[in-house]
């Protein structure tokens, strides 16, 4: 049995970041509950663009 050289840097943490990515997903999912997915990523664009419009106000403010 011959010994293989190791893989190069880049794929090993290709490969360790995109299950850490999936692992997160998931738990994120669990956490959201058993809605379907669309209406999780509506009710998170939602609030995004809620947060958004208030920072938008703030800053406005701030400048006046």
């Amino acid at each position: 049995m011959t010994r293989q050289p190791p893989h190069e840097d880049w794929v090993v943490y290709l490969v360790v970041l995109s299950v850490v990515a999936a692992m997160m997903l998931g738990k994120y999912l669990i956490g959201k509950g058993d809605e379907p997915i669309d209406q999780v990523i509506k009710e998170d664009i939602e609030e995004l663009e809620h947060s958004i419009e208030e920072l938008a106000e703030d800053i406005e403010k701030k400048i006046k």
